[in-house]
């Protein structure tokens, strides 16, 4: 019987959706760096995004979110100049300034 991923044990649905972004942002590893990434896309649960520097696949960072603040995830892949991260506290994508609806002030009458 061939192999079937979606089948099998090991897949796994993805936790929330994500929508699409281009904004950048600064990536840290405690005091050891800080660099600027290009997020790509961003979930309750993650984050993808272009990052041209080498980044420690496991290593715990914190990705700087508009409207939130700093927030720690670990980086779970990286592939050419892509990597992606799995929060570690989901976050309200109503707070994040990235996906916020934004809306005018009301009017005076």
């Amino acid at each position: 019987m061939p192999d079937d991923p979606v089948g099998s044990d090991d897949y796994r649905e993805r936790r929330s959706a994500r929508l699409p972004v281009s904004t950048r942002t600064e990536l840290r590893h405690g005091n050891w760096y800080s660099v600027e990434v290009k997020v790509r896309d961003v979930s309750r649960c993650g984050f993808m995004a272009e990052c041209n520097q080498p980044v420690e696949i496991g290593s715990h960072v914190s990705l700087d979110v508009p409207g939130i603040g700093p927030v720690h995830a670990q980086v779970r892949w990286q592939i050419g100049g892509r990597m992606g991260g799995l929060f570690l506290d989901p976050i309200s994508l109503n707070r994040c300034e990235w996906t916020a609806i934004r809306t005018d002030p009301p009017q005076a009458a």
